[in-house]
């Protein structure tokens, strides 16, 4: 996965400006999240630094930002370098996360880790291992795509497209373009149901706490109408969920 996301560092930080990031994803994701004063915070699959930025900012105590690719955790340096918040960064998987992390967590946050889980077994070592990173109570709050099971939906209005035409298989991978405005790219995760991440969540040792869809926010309605948004809410392709890890 880091050769995949590795030349697409640029890229990938420009898609934070697609209607459905804006609009969508980052304010949903980022409510998910909750109150981060004081809070010691892992933010996985971190890429560029996007949302460990916008921890940081919202007052959380440290955050260390993890990334399996190294040139997406150089592109992060370089903007702590500039603009210094005091975020820590490492690149590591997070089937590993004992290489980097010594202290626990009050709260993991990740947007789309679990997608790149290529079977079940890869994926359920992600949550024992941020399992075990967190401290008694702490929190682990993740967003995830759900465009596997959300066959011949017309995305593209909100700034992505896929060709699924059926619903796909556990493990499955499919494609997800990005369209920006200086030229699309392409990236791959792999089909798991929610149904999937709930149990191997629960198995982690970590308690479950619940489903929430995709939201717009009132100014993405304000800018592009109800009508717009219709297929977005009526085939919500991104869900999130929080989960605390029992003592």
């Amino acid at each position: 996965m880091a050769a995949e996301y590795d030349p697409l560092t640029l890229e990938y930080f420009q898609s934070k400006q697609l209607p459905f990031r804006v609009f969508s994803e980052i304010p949903d994701h980022m409510e998910l999240l909750g109150d981060l004063r004081g809070l010691r915070v892992i933010d996985l699959a971190c890429g560029e630094g996007f949302y460990t930025r916008l921890i940081q900012k919202s007052g959380a105590h440290s955050v260390l930002g993890v990334d399996v690719s190294y040139e997406m955790i150089e592109l992060a340096k370089s903007k702590e370098a500039s603009e210094p918040q005091g975020i820590e960064y490492a690149v590591c998987t997070a089937t590993n996360l004992s290489q980097v992390v010594i202290d626990k967590f009050d709260l993991a946050s990740t947007a789309f880790l679990f997608n790149c889980a290529e079977d079940r077994v890869e994926l359920a070592a992600m949550f024992r291992e941020i399992a075990s990173c967190l401290k008694e109570g702490g929190r682990l709050c993740a967003t995830v795509g759900d465009l596997g099971h959300r066959p011949d939906v017309d995305y593209s209005p909100y700034g992505m497209r896929t060709e699924i035409r059926n619903n796909l298989q556990e493990g499955h991978p499919y494609q997800i373009t990005f369209l920006l405005p200086d030229g699309d790219f392409t990236i791959t995760d792999f089909n798991h149901s929610l149904s999937t991440y709930q149990q191997l969540c629960e198995e982690s040792g970590l308690r479950f706490e619940g489903w929430q869809t995709c939201t717009v926010t009132s100014a993405g309605i304000e800018k592009y109408g109800e009508e717009f948004w219709e297929a977005w809410l009526a085939s919500p392709c991104i869900w999130r969920f929080s989960a605390t890890k029992k003592g």
